[in-house]
């Protein structure tokens, strides 16, 4: 494949320590003409998954199923920090003798489905334009954001006082770290997240994952076809599209094109092929008509 037609993903297993713009900085070393990006943020407390794109599959991160989430997260009952976890200064300290394994498990179902959940004020999330961790670290007076967030599951699977290890499912936008700071609250005591594992965003697990010196080697060597996710196959809800040359052209262009011999619903999403398989553009089916949002030609 050409550089300049290089896209799809690299599934990351990403070191403890790292922000997820310093794993992109250090394999833009070997890719220094190919647009890179990644599909949701790792703190550097956080190891595991960390999708990275390439080329036109930096545009479609909206287009990209990762409606949930699978992580490992270990909590230390006793202490709260200001950042929820062992980053942060210790503001408070409680008693936590009192909680048992049962009673741990039997607050889970209190947190699951859709909630509102309190950010950390050390986050990426924005307030007057500015991430919200600069401005904690500046002083600044920051306002807790509440969003609404979804747990789809959450089991316990270690339990030592005063350590705890939950493995949960989650959806878009949800903070472990505030999970484990209002386990200790519902205690009435503290607690603080220590260690945060993705082992799962979408269609990426951690047993395909790649570590990132070793995915600097094979890039090195030039090989990087032999780690890279096709875009297409991260769009699993999209019509696959095969088009005829003329349909190609048309796609490129903007202009929408009649699928013959094709049954689409309307509104259905559509990824749009060249006949060497290589994802060219997204789209939906309106009207009778395959209506192109993005291509990669306008890259």
């Amino acid at each position: 494949m050409k550089r300049k037609s290089l896209q799809g993903f690299i599934n990351i297993n990403k070191p403890k320590g790292l922000t997820s713009f310093s794993v992109i900085k250090r394999l833009r070393r070997f890719l220094p003409d190919v647009k890179l990006g990644f599909v949701g943020t790792l703190d550097p407390i956080a190891t595991g998954v960390l999708p990275v794109c390439i080329g036109f599959a930096t545009r479609l991160e909206n287009e990209v199923v990762t409606t949930s989430k699978d992580y490992v997260i270990t909590g230390l009952f006793g202490q709260s920090t200001d950042s929820f976890d062992s980053t942060g200064k210790i503001i408070d300290e409680n008693p936590y003798d009192h909680i048992k394994e049962e009673m741990l498990e039997d607050i889970f179902p209190s947190f699951r489905g859709s909630k509102p959940q309190k950010a950390p004020i050390f986050s990426a999330l924005k307030q007057d334009g500015a991430r919200m961790y600069d401005l904690a670290r500046a002083g600044r007076h920051i306002e807790p954001k509440i969003r609404t967030v979804e747990l789809f599951e959450i089991d316990l699977t270690f339990f030592d006082l005063p350590r705890f290890t939950l493995r949960i499912t989650c959806g878009k936008g949800f903070y472990a770290r505030s999970l484990v700071h209002d386990i200790g609250l519902a205690f009435n005591s503290s607690a603080h997240m220590t260690d945060l594992e993705r082992i799962r965003s979408g269609i990426f697990g951690i047993d395909s994952s790649i570590c990132l010196e070793e995915a600097e080697k094979i890039l090195e060597r030039g090989d990087v076809e032999t780690i890279l996710y096709p875009t297409q196959a991260v769009l699993p809800e999209s019509i696959k599209i095969i088009l005829k040359p003329k349909e190609l052209q048309d796609i490129l262009n903007g202009t929408e094109v009649e699928l013959l011999g094709n049954v689409i619903n309307e509104g259905e999403k559509l990824a749009f092929l060249d006949s060497n398989n290589l994802l060219v553009g997204v789209g939906i089916f309106s009207n009778g008509l395959a209506v192109p949002n993005k291509v990669i030609s306008n890259e």
